[in-house]
């Protein structure tokens, strides 16, 4: 599992679970998820979009195999997409989620593996 920023930087590194665990079962064997319960991974607070008069929190986008939590974003299933709204936020969700495995393919080309 790993935590990758917009900057294609990876944050966080976690491989100390086998590879036949699910998605989610990874995420809840992590320290990540250790201290991400417990409010210790120092998120900043939410804050006023640039622009705007929304207050948002600092959240974490994931695909659809991660439990969907108060700060874990995630993609709508396929046929839950029953409006505009929803197929725009999957949109724009998937475009963030990019940034990962774009940062995988790098990886992977850089050093070959």
């Amino acid at each position: 599992m790993a935590i990758i920023d917009a900057k294609y930087r990876f944050l966080l590194v976690d491989f100390g679970t086998n590879g036949r665990v699910s998605n989610s079962g990874v995420f809840l064997n992590t320290k990540f998820y250790e201290k991400l319960e417990r409010k210790t991974l120092n998120i900043p607070t939410a804050e006023m979009l640039p622009n705007s008069l929304r207050i948002l929190p600092y959240v974490f986008v994931a695909d659809d195999a991660f439990p969907l939590r108060k700060n874990l974003m995630k993609p709508f299933q396929q046929n839950d997409l029953v409006n505009r709204i929803k197929k725009i936020y999957n949109y724009r969700t998937s475009r963030a989620h990019r940034i990962v495995e774009n940062t995988f393919g790098i990886l992977a080309t850089r050093f070959r593996i």
